[in-house]
């Protein structure tokens, strides 16, 4: 009996340690951050416009009236030079964008020079004002010419009939050329031209003949006045006297078309 009490006061002692002893604790399983959202695309920046425009220049007196005559000198990204014809306008075609200054010269007017900004593949107008030199008499227009009669013992000249696609294939321009012109037939009062273009004819008004023109081949613009005509394959296009025109080809083939100046006598 008295053996067993140490053993009863040691597991009384063990219980009591037991009941006292703090339940484990559970740890709470770590929270996963959410992925990021992946980031918006970035809008890709327009394409910058490309291509050539054309500018056309007014230039008049202090009066308003038109000046012609007026050596223009345009440098930039493209040198280019013209003279005002007689309604005092120049055009400049097929120019690139960027800055140009353009010089006017005129032996009756102050020499003036302007700053230009052209935007690519657009097409631009400005107002020129000249100031008279000093000690020059004010400008007067100049009537317009009239047309030269025929003289009368102009040779009448020979009949021709010509099959213009043979004529073109046995005449084609070559790569290296921007301008021919082989001549059709000529008469006392016309002249038949064929003419093949890859680079832009100046602009020109004739003051003593009308002109007709017959697209035979290609793509091209004719600057007809102050608008522009759009030329393809059996186009025909009449130009009075005195009108402005201009011819630009388009694409990668010669523009060809038929030339009839009538009015003066032809001569080759």
């Amino acid at each position: 009996m008295t053996s067993l009490l140490p053993l009863l006061m040691i597991g009384a002692l063990s219980a009591g340690a037991d009941a006292q002893a703090p339940a484990p604790t559970t740890q709470p399983a770590p929270q996963t951050a959410p992925a990021p959202k992946p980031a918006a695309p970035r809008p890709r920046p327009a394409p910058a416009p490309t291509g050539t425009g054309t500018l056309t220049v007014n230039i008049a007196d202090g009066g308003g009236l038109p000046v012609q005559g007026v050596e223009v000198h345009a440098s930039g990204p493209l040198d280019r030079e013209g003279t005002s014809l007689a309604g005092g306008l120049v055009r400049f075609l097929n120019l690139r964008g960027g800055d140009y200054r353009l010089r006017f010269v005129h032996p009756k007017f102050v020499l003036l020079e302007r700053d230009v900004t052209m935007r690519p593949g657009a097409s631009q107008a400005i107002d020129v004002t000249l100031s008279p030199a000093p000690d020059a008499p004010e400008p007067v227009m100049a009537p317009a010419p009239s047309a030269a009669p025929t003289p009368v013992n102009a040779p009448a000249g020979e009949p021709r009939t010509v099959a213009v696609v043979d004529f073109v294939e046995k005449n084609f321009i070559s790569g290296r050329d921007g301008f021919k012109e082989d001549p059709l037939g000529c008469t006392a009062s016309a002249k038949t031209t064929l003419v093949q273009v890859r680079d832009p004819l100046k602009e020109r008004a004739l003051p003593d003949a009308d002109e007709v023109i017959y697209v035979v081949a290609g793509e091209g613009t004719l600057r007809l006045g102050n608008r522009d005509v759009a030329l393809s394959a059996t186009t025909l296009s009449v130009i009075p006297r005195g009108t402005v025109r201009g011819i630009t080809r388009k694409g990668r083939n010669p523009l060809i078309f038929v030339s009839v100046l009538s009015g003066p006598p032809c001569t080759r």
